[in-house]
């Protein structure tokens, strides 16, 4: 069986395509999101939860895994760094699809290697300019960005409720949290940019497949600075960068 980490739209896209050619998966998310939108199929397993190295190798031998595709976020460092050392351990071949940096150049693009790095500069610089913040990096890292001013700050998050009720508990008043689940199109985000007069964008680094390019667009379309997060380094052992990469990869799995 074929052990898919995902979450991603890649590894729905990974999983569906080895199920049609008949192969066993097991796929696994942080939550119920993910695997809530697969059909029922006998071939499939489905797991969700937080795994951690122990965890990740009680299941490749429940499950007797004989291949792992890691098709997790390009920011989920610690699943990733965890499926390796368990793949290493019990000798599970190990393959991570890695989708392509998408940081473009110009003068209205920052990158920083950390949160706090944005941060810092967005305090900074709110104090200088009439126009609001907008975040797009998620919930897990909100409270780095204490310091910034409530009013003045939009964080655009997934609506569940343990999402919204975090925002709610770092003081964001509801009028600022924008509970919504993406892809985005251009106009979508041109349109959320100019309601709420937004002149700093952060975001990560999550390729093409993760609406990066529209939000740049938009971003540059409303006059808007982008500050991107740069990807954690791991040092994956093997690596594709594309879906039908890896389902080849999958299909040569016994």
């Amino acid at each position: 069986m074929i052990l898919i980490l995902g979450g991603t739209l890649d590894s729905r896209q990974i999983t569906e395509a080895l199920l049609a050619q008949g192969k066993e998966v097991c796929y696994s998310s942080l939550t119920n999101i993910a695997t809530d939108k697969f059909q029922e199929d006998p071939k499939l397993t489905k797991i969700s939860g937080q795994l951690d190295g122990n965890t990740l190798r009680e299941n490749m031998t429940v499950y007797n895994i004989n291949l792992c595709i890691d098709a997790t976020h390009p920011y989920a460092r610690e699943i990733s760094e965890n499926a390796i050392w368990a793949c290493e351990a019990m000798n599970v071949d190990y393959i991570r699809l890695e989708r392509p940096s998408h940081i473009d150049q110009g003068e209205d693009i920052l990158a920083y290697d950390t949160y706090e790095g944005a941060r810092d500069y967005l305090i900074g610089s709110l104090g200088k300019s009439d126009q609001n913040v907008l975040l797009t990096t998620g919930s897990r890292q909100l409270e780095i960005f204490e310091g910034l001013s409530r009013e003045r700050t939009y964080v655009r998050v997934l609506p569940t409720s343990g999402v919204l009720k975090k925002c709610e508990n770092l003081g964001y008043k509801t009028s600022n949290i924008l509970g919504l689940q993406g892809p985005f199109s251009v106009e979508m985000n041109y349109a959320t940019m100019m309601e709420y007069n937004i002149g700093f964008v952060v975001t990560k680094d999550s390729g093409d497949i993760g609406g990066v390019k529209e939000k740049v667009m938009a971003a540059r379309k409303a006059g808007a600075k982008i500050l991107f997060i740069r990807r954690p380094v791991v040092a994956y052992p093997k690596v594709v960068s594309t879906v039908e990469d890896a389902v080849a990869r999958g299909m040569q799995a016994k």
